[in-house]
């Protein structure tokens, strides 16, 4: 578990899907939500330079992590990797019951446009249960923010992450869904 001093660069974030659990000791955590539902459950933490989720649902287990070099992980039950470069979207059967999807994207905009999602998204985040401002590193610029947007019903987990960087005016925006497949019985 390292702590950096500042966010990294957005080309070396990496997004990566586990088929089992993390450890929370593997993360810097700055924030941490627990879900509970009827079938399922979920540990959503914001960390050092991302944010992870850890799913779980009978016997099935998956861990979501967004982070840079900072957090380095195991590589046993890596299902999914990938660098956060553009965008890219993913639909996995990590185990019998549950569908995962995700979709990520990086967005760049100009510093005055930028300073305003900065306002915006912090203004939205105090409605949220999970938000953290990083210590910036230039005081004159925008410190770096993670806001996560949480819906949880019976049927799955949907999360929608917003993670800025100042210092390449960089919006990284995630989207997730878990989908636990209950069975119905008539």
């Amino acid at each position: 578990m390292g702590v950096s001093f500042g966010r990294s660069r957005v080309a070396d974030l990496a997004f990566q899907v586990f088929g089992k659990a993390i450890h929370p000791d593997w993360f810097a955590v700055r924030a941490h939500r627990r879900i509970t539902q009827n079938f399922w459950e979920a540990d959503i933490r914001i960390i050092e330079g991302g944010h992870s989720v850890i799913f779980r649902s009978g016997e099935v287990r998956v861990a979501e992590v967004l982070a840079g070099p900072e957090t380095s992980l195991p590589e046993p039950g890596l299902l999914f990797h990938s660098p956060v470069r553009h965008e890219r979207s993913a639909s996995l059967h990590p185990g019998a019951g549950l569908v995962y999807q995700t979709c990520f994207e990086v967005e760049r905009v100009d510093p005055e446009v930028f300073t305003h999602l900065c306002e915006e998204i912090t203004l939205d985040a105090r409605r949220g249960p999970l938000f953290h401002s990083f210590r910036p590193v230039d005081r004159m610029a925008p410190a770096p923010l993670t806001h996560l947007h949480i819906e949880a019903q019976v049927k799955g987990l949907s999360i929608q992450s917003f993670h800025t960087f100042p210092a390449e005016c960089a919006i990284v925006r995630t989207q997730s869904l878990f989908e636990p497949q209950i069975a119905r019985t008539t």
